[in-house]
């Protein structure tokens, strides 16, 4: 006769909490079961460590390691207006608030009030540092954009950041649509939320960004990898087709899809190619397009009429595109315009 591990009559929470400590290597299922009520799960002061660290750094448990233990935020997070178009996710990093910087100052700084709306959150995991934790509760207080996860801040642990900003986005922002990019990218602001509010013939079960060639998706088992993953975490050879991490943009009907997916889908730390495997258990299929750019070419005024990522800008590359992309708007007006993604 089965038995079950749960006294009888224990309380909800009580069950939860029992139930995150025998997933602690595999953390965001506590974030996934706790509701947002029970502990402030996302603000708390003892972090659920990811399974995955950079190699060749062994496993942090949530229940140990006192001198790496988080910082309780308390209520502070991001505010979201009701009805926005697109909420932008960029995944940071507690040390890279000079990135963060220019991002404010230049594609996420508004003129004016838009006529779609949108607004950036800055995804950040937790320091060690207890100088990084009051820095970022400084900024988070001065600007009111930055989300913090309660995992331990590494590459490794980059699906973990992006599960919990889809989460959050879900249960508290529910925009039309969601771009996940990086602090390296640059975001056409002007064009990307009227093109996705006027223009976008795929308004439902969009997962559209840079498709990486079948080539590109072989799983790397080398240890000494940033993205090695073992056969025991995931055996095929290949991963379906997914969107490049530097940007991709999902309808709320796939953001949620895909979150429902990573409920029964073992979690890897590729985090692009995670969400392809969660979109194909979910039915979705990735829209390539050129629109999402993984090179940061010499760009021309008018091809950001038409271009909404660029990786891999600095400062004074942010910067140019951004009087590039306003420079557009009138430059350009005799040009055709593209509507397809």
């Amino acid at each position: 006769m089965h038995r079950s591990p749960w006294p009888r009559g224990a309380p909800g929470a009580q069950r939860v909490w029992s139930a995150c400590l025998l997933l602690s290597s595999i953390p965001f299922w506590c974030l996934l079961l706790l509701p947002d009520g029970a502990q402030k799960l996302r603000w708390a002061s003892r972090p659920f460590f990811a399974a995955w660290q950079e190699p060749p750094q062994r496993t942090h448990s949530a229940a140990g390691n006192s001198a790496h233990q988080g910082v309780d935020f308390g209520p502070l997070q991001p505010h979201c207006e009701p009805g926005q178009v697109l909420l932008i996710l960029v995944t940071s990093a507690p040390g890279n608030a000079a990135s963060r910087q220019v991002i404010r100052r230049t594609w996420a700084a508004r003129e004016k009030p838009p006529p779609y709306q949108w607004q950036v959150v800055f995804l950040i995991g937790q320091s060690p540092g207890e100088g990084a934790s009051r820095q970022i509760r400084q900024e988070q207080e001065d600007f009111g954009d930055v989300l913090v996860g309660n995992y331990l801040d590494t590459y490794r642990n980059l699906t973990l950041k992006v599960l919990h900003g889809v989460r959050w986005a879900l249960s508290r922002c529910r925009p039309s649509y969601l771009l996940k990019t990086d602090d390296d990218c640059f975001v056409n602001t002007e064009r990307l939320p009227e093109f996705l509010a006027r223009q976008n013939p795929l308004r439902t079960g969009l997962y559209a960004g840079s498709v990486f060639a079948r080539e590109k998706r072989k799983v790397i088992r080398h240890p000494s990898s940033k993205w090695y993953v073992p056969r025991e975490a995931y055996s095929p050879e290949e991963y379906p087709p997914y969107a490049s991490g530097i940007g991709y943009v999902l309808s709320l009907d796939a953001a949620a899809r895909v979150l429902r997916a990573a409920e029964s889908v073992p979690i890897i730390p590729v985090e692009d190619a995670y969400v392809g495997i969660l979109a194909q258990r979910a039915g979705l299929r990735p829209k390539s397009s050129a629109r999402f750019a993984k090179q940061n070419a010499r760009w021309r005024v008018c091809n950001f009429r038409y271009l909404m990522v660029v990786h891999s800008l600095g400062a004074p590359e942010q910067e140019l595109a951004t009087r590039r992309m306003r420079e557009a708007r009138h430059a350009c007006r005799d040009r055709p315009e593209v509507t397809r993604w």
